[in-house]
């Protein structure tokens, strides 16, 4: 039985205000919760994040990295610097890096075993776009996407990976994939982790949905069979949503 993931991703939003409200409010929700929870803030909020949890249920993600550990690279957070922050998670090849910075399969990839070396776990995103999904190609998509992330990495670093489908027509657009829609490409995506590893990853490997989850339909999304938790943006920040999604992952 795979356990539930439910991992907010702020993007850059959010404050140190909202940290503690949102801490304040899940702390005692985790105390009886089964799923796993993971907050991914701005990189200015990690250290003070850090700290917060301390002795909580909670775990601190990072929403990026760099391939490299250091060097001339302004404005980039390394593993290390992640690490001093107290990070377990961080979330590589998001549409928005893919998209707007132009992050290639090849440097998601670098990203991805950079973080397995230093400990962290990272949250591949995976998903196509609407032209993709219309014309077919979703699938070809998302399995190319997925087999450059993954393909050869060593059993144990496959087990420490986590899998995010996110189709991008769905990302902060209101709209979700249906449950069924959802829950096949999860099907395809457990299917070609098989080949990818083996049915053991695959069927120990947490994969998750993202695209517009939100309190109204989390109940729906992660009671489909193959979704095993979530990636949430917008609802992530509302400290009155994400708990109830929470919940869901109950």
């Amino acid at each position: 039985m795979r356990t539930k993931l439910v991992a907010a991703n702020w993007k850059m939003n959010g404050s140190f205000k909202l940290l503690d409200e949102t801490l304040n409010v899940l702390s005692p929700l985790m105390e009886r919760a089964s799923c796993e929870v993971v907050i991914c803030p701005p990189d200015v909020l990690l250290y003070s994040m850090k700290s917060a949890v301390e002795g909580t249920r909670i775990a601190v993600g990072a929403q990026n990295v760099h391939s490299e550990i250091s060097g001339a690279f302004t404005g980039e957070t390394s593993a290390p610097l992640l690490q001093e922050c107290g990070v377990q998670w961080c979330i590589v090849g998001h549409s928005e890096r893919r998209i707007l910075f132009g992050e290639t399969d090849e440097f998601i990839r670098s990203k991805t075993e950079t973080l397995l070396k230093h400990g962290i776990r990272p949250i591949l995103c995976v998903g196509e776009t609407l032209e993709q999904r219309k014309s077919g190609n979703h699938e070809e998509m998302v399995i190319a996407q997925l087999g450059k992330g993954l393909s050869g990495l060593a059993v144990d670093d496959q087990n420490r990976c986590v899998v995010a489908y996110e189709p991008i027509w769905a990302i902060g657009t209101g709209k979700t994939a249906t449950p069924e829609q959802a829950n096949s490409m999860h099907k395809i995506v457990r299917k070609e982790l098989e080949s990818l590893a083996s049915p053991e990853v695959a069927g120990k490997m947490q994969i998750l949905y993202g695209g517009s989850v939100n309190a109204e339909n989390a109940d729906t999304i992660l009671s489909q069979s193959e979704i095993d938790g979530a990636l949430v943006g917008g609802a992530s920040l509302k400290i009155d949503a994400f708990p109830l999604i929470v919940a869901a992952g109950n």
